[in-house]
């Protein structure tokens, strides 16, 4: 299964988990808290657990659930609680067009800020409904309707704004 080619993951949905390679591990079956090490400093369990997910093949799917859910223990997508707090970083700042795309046909996936400011820079281009708009961010009609106004606002008197940075990208709040 090549997950970088995969349609981005339903929020809520762990189906995926059938697949992790920790699932039929048999450290884990010997261990059954080898992914959640009691210290930081308990470097075999770690190297052992990340040795697991070197070679799952929903690894990534792992990690941005981890992620989307501020998972805080443990080894999750092959990273450990500290590897995954300076990865959150990066994450923040993802704006994939698919996982937008996805969001306004319907599908209930997670969007970072980016890829909500992006959502609604592309619903006031091509004159998504405030309701859609509404129902994917989940927020209410008249929030989504500011938005979408003041989006259509700044293209008017800006022109076309740049892509989404972590500098520009503001906080889409819910209402």
């Amino acid at each position: 299964m090549d997950v970088r080619n995969a349609s981005p993951r339903i929020r809520g949905d762990q189906t995926w988990q059938r697949k992790a390679a920790c699932a039929v591990a048999v450290e884990v079956a010997r261990d059954p808290d080898l992914f959640f090490p009691e210290m930081a400093a308990d470097e075999e369990r770690i190297a052992q657990a990340k040795r697991i997910c070197s070679t799952c093949q929903v690894r990534r799917i792992c990690l941005d659930a981890s992620l989307e859910q501020g998972d805080t223990y443990g080894v999750r997508g092959g990273m450990t609680e500290a590897e995954r707090k300076v990865a959150r970083h990066r994450f923040e700042l993802r704006c994939d067009p698919a996982r937008v795309a996805a969001a306004l046909l319907g599908r209930d996936v997670f969007l970072t800020r980016a890829e909500r400011l992006a959502l609604i820079r592309r619903a006031a281009r091509s004159g998504t409904s405030t309701l859609r708009v509404a129902s994917v961010l989940k927020v209410s009609e008249a929030h989504a309707k500011k938005l979408l106004r003041v989006e259509r606002r700044t293209v008017e008197t800006d022109g076309p704004r740049p892509s989404v940075t972590a500098q520009n990208a503001p906080e889409v709040s819910r209402t």
